[in-house]
């Protein structure tokens, strides 16, 4: 059988080595992915490797024990050495794919008496022209040589392959730029801003994040692992008087899943920073219910030349159960406005003093979009298309994500030996 593989995740590395002694013709398209960023939990020594993995190393008299797991150790150690061993047996591709379709089959098309697996699988991928242009030079001076000027700038375009299979393994990750709204994008949303930033770039932004006068408040757009993620390393910044941090949720309890599912470490940190900042807020309630006492109990005249206090604003302030419409950035480019909309089939739980109005727009120096879905870039194809596999891998500060990912891998190669016959069967 032939097969690709997409993404650079550790599941993916687990898929193609099992797929590899399977004696499967693999494809390994590698991305980006990188989960380096997820630093709220210690993650135990034997993260993210398998007996496999750990087996191939010791036939190669290559080693990796460390006491403390480290994203820098796991990848010198051993993604590294499996990585150039695949390459020795298997083809390897750093290219971004563009899309995964059928080959002729038009969506929903049907085959008398067969069934849609009859037809491969094309993926599209976009060459680097410099690279491509280097190894053909390579390959075959001779015609490279041949070649006129004219061929040679044509091939430094943008140049798009393919190939077909038989089964694709989709194992990217969900972290890359997906969409601010839950439902697929937002108005507004395909403009490009420094003041906008999506999944692991979010990320990268909080931990960055430092309180100053340009960024007083943010939008934390989600409330699933990523975000809660991206709202502990904003903890420092959260912990400064000065800054207000908007989430907005489509969640009527924001978090509440992720507290449940979450790494028990990060789900203790992120408690722990909620208490704080809630304990703070009812202080906050407190002295301004006795300032407004004590100026009510003042005179007409009195109250006249002296300010009503002033109620004090969460720090921490949700939109839960809404939906970002509209992003939006004014010609100064000093802030972003984000619309929000409630619908009515969902309550906000927290905070409901929020849902007041239907529409809402709230001023931010800068948008964090905390949740992210995989861009699947299907033409023609759902999650039931036979001989196509969607497994979106864990994110580190789930609990028991690897172990789960890997039962769950076990699981799609059990059926994916059902789709082929050994040699010689009848």
């Amino acid at each position: 059988m032939k097969l690709a593989i997409l993404g650079n995740s550790p599941l993916a590395l687990e898929a193609a080595l099992r797929f590899h002694l399977h004696g499967a013709a693999l494809t390994f398209y590698l991305d980006s992915d990188s989960l380096e960023g997820f630093t709220s939990m210690s993650l135990p020594a034997e993260a993210y490797t398998s007996e496999l993995g750990m087996g191939l190393l010791k036939e190669m008299n290559l080693s990796y024990a460390p006491e403390n797991f480290e994203w820098g150790l796991w990848e010198e150690n051993y993604k590294a050495p499996l990585i150039q061993f695949l390459k020795t047996h298997q083809e390897l591709i750093t290219d971004e794919v563009v899309s995964i379709t059928k080959r002729f089959l038009a969506p929903l098309e049907s085959i008398p008496g067969k069934s849609r697996f009859l037809d491969l699988f094309r993926v599209i991928h976009r060459v680097n022209p410099r690279e491509f242009i280097e190894s053909q030079r390579e390959s075959d001076p001779e015609v490279f040589k041949r070649l006129n000027d004219e061929v040679l700038t044509s091939l430094s375009s943008t140049i798009e392959m393919y190939q077909d299979y038989d089964l694709v393994l989709d194992f990217r990750s969900d972290l890359g730029k997906a969409s601010a709204a839950v439902s697929g994008r937002a108005l507004g949303e395909n403009r490009r801003s420094d003041k906008l930033s999506y999944g692991l770039d979010a990320l990268k932004a909080a931990q960055e994040m430092e309180p100053n006068p340009r960024n007083r408040e943010l939008a934390l757009i989600g409330s699933d692992s990523l975000a809660g993620e991206i709202l502990l390393a904003l903890e420092e910044w959260l912990r400064d008087t000065h800054s207000r941090l908007f989430v907005v949720s489509a969640e009527e309890e924001p978090f509440s899943r992720f507290l449940e599912e979450g790494n028990q470490q990060t789900v203790k940190k992120l408690k722990k920073l909620f208490q704080d900042i809630e304990e703070e807020f009812n202080q906050e309630i407190e002295v301004f219910t006795k300032k407004l006492r004590e100026w009510q109990q003042l005179d007409d005249f009195v109250q006249v030349k002296i300010p009503r206090p002033v109620e004090p604003i969460p720090r921490l302030n949700y939109f839960s159960g809404h939906n970002v419409t509209a992003i939006d950035e004014l010609v100064d480019r000093k802030r972003m406005f984000v619309t929000l909309e409630r619908p009515e089939f969902r309550q906000g739980k927290k905070h409901p003093e929020n849902n007041i109005l239907d529409l809402k727009t709230i001023g931010a120096d800068h948008v964090l979009v905390g949740h992210a879905k995989k861009n699947l870039q299907l033409v023609g194809l759902d999650s039931q298309e036979k001989g196509y596999f969607d497994l979106t891998p864990s994110r580190p500060n789930v609990n028991r994500g690897w172990e789960k990912d890997l039962k769950t891998l076990e699981g799609i190669e059990d059926e994916i030996f059902k789709l082929f016959s050994p040699v010689g069967a009848d």
